[in-house]
């Protein structure tokens, strides 16, 4: 039977959990500024929110990571300056919908193979096994699930 961690045991096994978290986001989307071109962190998370949520509006994205509209406004100009994110037409007044250009399509899939390649470096030591369970394990603390 396991033993259930007291709570110091918890809070400091909770803070490696986000350390370890952060720490690997990080380097995969340092990995993935090294390309053409070069995004800050904040203009990753606008392009891949974007992709994943076409249609997205600048409010929704300021929302999204608490962000003041005017820093999403200047961010979302120079996304469009490079030629990544573009306006849509829209019949509801309420902000102009979002979506990536080709070349903000293929700078959304250089920034997933970067933190892929992060992740699979560090899981190259894994047997099948273990990283099938850490896959349900991360699956269900996204979703918030309680044990199964």
């Amino acid at each position: 039977m396991q033993q259930e961690p007291d709570a110091d045991g918890r809070r400091v096994d909770s803070a490696a959990v986000l350390k370890s978290l952060v720490a690997i986001t990080r380097r995969g989307l340092v990995d993935a500024r090294a390309g053409e071109p070069t995004l800050s962190m904040t203009d990753q998370s606008i392009v891949m929110a974007i992709a994943e949520q076409p249609g997205i509006r600048s409010t929704d994205i300021a929302r999204m990571f608490r962000l003041n509209r005017s820093t999403v406004s200047r961010q979302l100009s120079a996304l469009m300056s490079l030629g990544l994110v573009q306006e849509t037409p829209s019949s509801s007044g309420r902000g102009r919908p979002l979506e990536l250009t080709t070349e903000g399509e293929d700078a959304f899939r250089g920034t997933l193979r970067s933190l892929q390649n992060v992740i699979d470096a560090h899981l190259s030591q894994w047997t099948d096994a273990e990283v099938q369970r850490f896959a349900h394990d991360l699956r269900r603390f996204d979703r918030g699930d309680e044990p199964a």
